[in-house]
């Protein structure tokens, strides 16, 4: 490659620089100790000693900055050391310290060059913006992106003053609040950066243009503003990009997560301002988020969630390679699609080829979306789609397929004589090796493994609808499952891009077995005479995806009531599902009102494909069907009462989940809780709502409601020994 060494710093193992012809310096960003690069105390420290290296040493004429791993540049800041902050001041000191190395990479008369191959993240992204010119390589890995956002957090090492200049204010605010990734090919177009390379050439281009701007020869162009542009931008006019952006932000979030309108109150009140007037009102924005309830919600979430990527079982001894997915319907179609998606090979199989035929054509259909959007080529899905083979019933060869299945996802009808036959029909035509998980959302595993001849290799795997879309996966060991087919299981669930939650074999297992409270709790307000729009409403605006009923119809009341009749029966249940009337939503599927399926469930919904016209309107037949349960005091309840009442219920579940082993960890309840159901983010999950209000103020609250509206809302004895001294779950 050309490579003339005249001079070599070997600062640390985290970082190396290299003097080559032309005086051109690499520095290599490559932390032994991490996995990926991330701007810790570390290696800023490790930085700031190699820039005094490159300041004084007049051999250097310009210098390249480049990552030595091959998954990442900068992956972003050190959220651990971040998160042990406890007070304003150390923040600041921390945002001073960073902000500082940026300024001092961009005020250097020696041009930095950024080579960028993989995620340039956060910090990364920051450190590369503060370079003079970036390069980034044409690869499905390299992502360019503020995703400080998702932490609760905004852009502190210069990061909101410097991408306005580099890309605009019409294209900076949409980045930093939604914390989006930027490909290559786009990151061009909008002038994040300034050259495209391939991969195997990103050193000869980084070199090159690293010589020419130490010569003259390159110089760094400004991306020219449109005439639009800048009369939006440069003007007063500016400020109704802003309001804008504050509309959607309010529209995106309902008020509820402070760090976007903190990132538009920063940006807004530094745009036009110097570079240091601009920089402080960054360390105040970031300082005032830093410390927040929300951020440490939302980085206890993301704590959780790489804590599960560790499998706890280790790594499984036989790697999956083929998964055989029975049940071409939704489920069986959404699983097989992440499943080809991550390069498995899968056999999608069903009872006849139309069956099979809408499976691959979901698939299809979906792939065509992500195609539209640009998130995937044709070629991409062309793969995906050639992954997976269609078989069914009246093809002679399905059974020879299956001899090469490593793992069998049976997703038919939540019928236990059904899958017992589908058990022992795989068991005829597989290896002895392959695990058979069961995608049910209720049925014990247990008893779906008394029909195996090798019940340790039995495993629940409880995908949620729509499995493309939806995050979490609930692995459910039998007391016979081997940990060995489990750690298989969560393998394949975490290639498949899911966060695994291992849950005990208990009826409903973790996600479902608390919605059963919070569902029956839902009817119980309705018969106190709650409004089914105000119910709705209330609890949006807690900060749930959709309110309960709207919930109902989308899942289907014919599986909400089974749902609640099932765990009304489970052993210990029986209490704790009291309050609302069953019968309502049997009655209401009595009367075929399944929801969005049918057109018709508490809400009226449009046909198949075609989008609501105007409000949804309430099912009035619903509603009469409903006027006989009703209670006849019926209560007046503010917006408040109804989200502690519901909540409460939800809560007090997934503690007694965790006193009863179901779940490992409070962590762990979180993270299913948010990734299961859309538990607000920026509360944490049910046992950080306990940590914030109080366990003694919550203890209170559950035996006033136990006094007022019945034993249903007694908290669990561990709720009441965390009371005695306000305990916490989390540290």
């Amino acid at each position: 490659m050309g490579r003339s060494m005249q001079h070599r710093c070997a600062s640390s193992s985290a970082i190396s620089m290299e003097v080559r012809d032309g005086g051109v310096a690499f520095v290599t960003l490559d932390d032994p100790s991490e996995k990926m690069n991330v701007l810790s105390s570390k290696l800023r420290d490790e930085f700031e000693s190699t820039l005094s290296s490159i300041e004084s040493d007049d051999n250097i004429k310009s210098v390249v900055l480049i990552s030595g791993k091959d998954n990442c540049f900068v992956a972003g800041a050190d959220i651990k050391e971040l998160a042990g902050l406890e007070t304003r001041e150390d923040v600041a000191a921390l945002i001073d310290l960073g902000q500082g190395m940026m300024n001092r990479i961009e005020n250097s008369k020696k041009p930095f060059v950024a080579a960028i191959h993989g995620p340039a993240l956060g910090g990364g992204l920051e450190l590369a913006m503060a370079c003079h010119y970036r390069i980034a390589t044409e690869h499905k890995k390299t992502v360019l992106a503020l995703p400080e956002v998702m932490l609760g957090l905004l852009p502190g090492a210069g990061g909101t003053q410097r991408l306005p200049r580099l890309v605009g204010l019409q294209k900076a605010l949409p980045l930093m609040l939604t914390g989006k990734n930027v490909r290559p090919k786009q990151a061009k177009r909008m002038g994040l950066v300034d050259q495209l390379a391939d991969p195997f050439a990103l050193e000869h281009a980084a070199t090159q243009a690293a010589q020419q701007l130490a010569s003259g020869e390159l110089k760094t162009k400004k991306k020219k503003k449109s005439f639009a542009d800048k009369l939006i931008e440069d003007t007063p006019l500016n400020n109704i990009a802003f309001q804008m952006a504050q509309k959607q932000v309010t529209k995106q979030t309902g008020g509820k997560y402070p760090a976007p309108y903190k990132i538009i109150d920063v940006i807004k009140n530094s745009y036009g301002q110097s570079h240091t007037k601009g920089s402080k009102h960054e360390a105040d924005g970031f300082c005032d988020l830093a410390l927040s309830p929300e951020s440490a919600a939302l980085k206890g979430i993301y704590f959780g969630q790489n804590a599960l990527k560790k499998s706890r079982f280790g790594e499984a001894e036989k790697k999956v390679e083929t998964i055989a997915v029975v049940g071409a319907g939704l489920m069986g179609a959404g699983i097989a699609q992440v499943s080809a998606a991550k390069g498995y090979r899968v056999l999608l199989k069903d009872r006849d080829a139309p069956a099979v035929g809408r499976g691959e054509d979901y698939v299809s259909k979906n792939l065509a979306k992500r195609v539209k959007k640009r998130q995937m080529t044709t070629f991409e899905m062309d793969k995906v789609m050639s992954d997976i083979v269609g078989l069914h019933d009246s093809l002679d060869v399905w059974p020879k397929h299956m001899s090469q299945a490593d793992l069998v996802v049976e997703a038919v009808f939540e019928d236990l004589d059904l899958k017992h036959r589908i058990v022992k029909e795989m068991e005829e035509h597989v290896p002895e090796h392959c695990i058979i998980a069961t995608n049910t959302s209720a049925l014990p595993i247990a008893d779906i493994a008394k029909a195996s001849k090798r019940p340790e290799n039995v495993i629940g795997m409880h995908y949620f609808s729509p499995v493309p879309q939806m995050p979490l996966l609930e692995i459910i060991m039998h007391e016979g499952t081997s940990e060995q087919v489990a750690a298989s299981a969560v393998e394949v669930g975490t290639r498949q891009g899911k966060t695994c939650v291992v849950v005990k074999d208990v009826p409903g297992f973790y996600v479902n077995r608390c919605l059963g409270p919070f569902l029956s709790e839902s009817m119980a307000l309705v018969q106190d005479g709650v409004d089914l729009l105000q119910l709705d409403k209330a609890m949006k605006s807690f900060g749930m995806p959709v309110g309960p009923i709207t919930l109902a119809d989308e899942v289907g009341v014919d599986v909400a009531s089974h749902v609640a009749t099932f765990l009304g029966k489970a052993p210990g249940m029986e209490v704790r599902m009291q309050g609302g009337d069953p019968a309502v939503m049997s009655d209401m599927v009595n009367k075929g009102f399944l929801g969005k399926k049918t057109g018709k469930g508490f809400f009226v919904h449009p046909p198949e494909g075609q989008k609501q016209k105007g409000p949804r309107q309430l099912n009035p037949e619903a509603v009469e069907l409903i006027k006989p349960y009703l209670r006849a005091d019926k209560l007046t309840l503010t917006d408040e009462e109804i989200q502690q009442r519901m909540m409460s219920r939800f809560v007090n579940e997934a503690v007694m989940c965790l006193q009863d082993d179901i779940i490992a960890s409070a962590a762990d309840g979180d993270i299913g809780a948010v990734f299961g159901i859309g538990f607000p983010p920026f509360i944490g999950g049910p046992f950080r709502y306990v940590d914030a209000m109080g366990s003694a103020k919550f203890c209170d609250m559950m035996m006033g409601f136990a006094d007022k509206y019945g034993e249903q809302f007694t908290p669990c004895q561990t709720i009441q020994d965390m009371a005695k001294t306000n305990a916490k779950f989390h540290n």
